[in-house]
């Protein structure tokens, strides 16, 4: 009886170990090769095609700008992005060099983003991002002059999804608070204009010495006061980096007038640096400004409502107090 049992043990591990080798994946490559020839730290040039347009970005030095469709500085964290996840793109599995079947991967015309990275009069990667698969895990790839799909490790196509201008940087003024020396804030009927004040005391035997900032608010009539600090740290914070949501660019939107604004801000800072902006209220947005930098109006600034308010202090908001909101009837 033993010799039986034993024969059947022997067919049995055959068999598995028949099925095991034809249920592999023949086209799964044994030694994961990275997607991409060039060396993403030296990549200064990136060209994204997708069903919102065409966008070029190139590296100067260390910085990165847009050329097309319009000239501007980069998003820095959306390119270090990119690039962080191009290089962790590893080669999977050969799926298809079928055409009919591109479809089925958004590897097709109508529906593929189509990339190009490398550097400028050396090695660049050409090739279709189409969907991930359905952990997210990967993503289906093909390069530009080869018919083969594959499946790459990591999914980067988000940020091949973008519209050109969400690649735009929104700064609009990164400012250090502690060189600001003087800020002018004028409305329609009045002018306020914030001095900065430094009082410095200690001990000149030690020569341990402390200086203390203040601020001293001068209005138009000659009048002064001291503003109140919650007032004055919301301007100067709001100064330490301006953002905006998004643009409007001519002649693509209607610039709207700036003429007459509802409120300016000057800037002042040590060096003789002087940066203004100008606010008017988005026309079409209730909860939304228009903003002009430095009296440039070949693009202009859309901001939130809440961050004008936050620099659009009147005399009342320097002195703290608060407006009470009259009851609707």
């Amino acid at each position: 009886m033993k010799r039986p049992i034993t024969m059947l043990s022997i067919i049995l591990v055959i068999q598995i170990i028949i099925m095991l080798l034809v249920s592999t994946d023949t086209n799964k490559v044994t030694k994961k090769e990275a997607f991409l020839k060039s060396d993403t730290s030296r990549v200064d040039y990136i060209k994204i095609q997708n069903e919102h347009g065409e966008l070029v970005m190139k590296r100067f030095g260390m910085t990165w700008k847009i050329t097309e469709p319009i000239e501007w500085k980069a998003n820095s964290s959306y390119i270090k992005t990119l690039l962080e996840k191009m290089a962790e793109l590893k080669l999977e599995s050969a799926i298809t060099s079928n055409e009919d079947k591109y479809v089925l991967y958004e590897l097709d015309g109508a529906v593929a983003k189509y990339i190009e990275i490398g550097e400028e009069g050396g090695v660049i990667d050409k090739f279709y991002c189409g969907k991930p698969s359905e952990n997210y895990k990967h993503t289906y790839v093909r390069q530009a002059d080869s018919d083969e799909v594959w499946m790459v490790s990591g999914s980067p196509r988000s940020s091949f999804t973008r519209e050109p201008s969400m690649w735009r940087d929104k700064g609009i003024l990164a400012l250090d608070k502690t060189m600001i020396e003087q800020i002018k804030l004028k409305f329609p009927n009045d002018v306020i204009t914030l001095n900065r004040v430094i009082d410095t005391g200690g001990d000149s035997d030690s020569g341990f010495v402390m200086q203390d900032t203040s601020w001293m608010a001068t209005k138009r009539n000659g009048e002064s006061f001291e503003p109140v600090e919650k007032a004055t740290n919301r301007i100067l914070n709001t100064l330490k980096r301006l953002n905006a949501m998004k643009f409007m660019d001519a002649p693509t939107d209607t610039i709207p007038d700036f003429s007459n604004p509802e409120f300016t801000i000057e800037v002042y800072l040590e060096g003789d640096q002087k940066e203004v902006l100008d606010f008017i209220p988005k026309a079409d947005e209730e909860t939304r400004y228009v903003a002009r930098h430095n009296g440039e109006e070949s693009t202009v600034f859309v901001i939130y409502q809440s961050t004008v308010k936050n620099l659009k202090k009147d005399e009342d908001a320097l002195k703290g107090i608060e407006k009470k909101e009259e009851p609707e009837f």
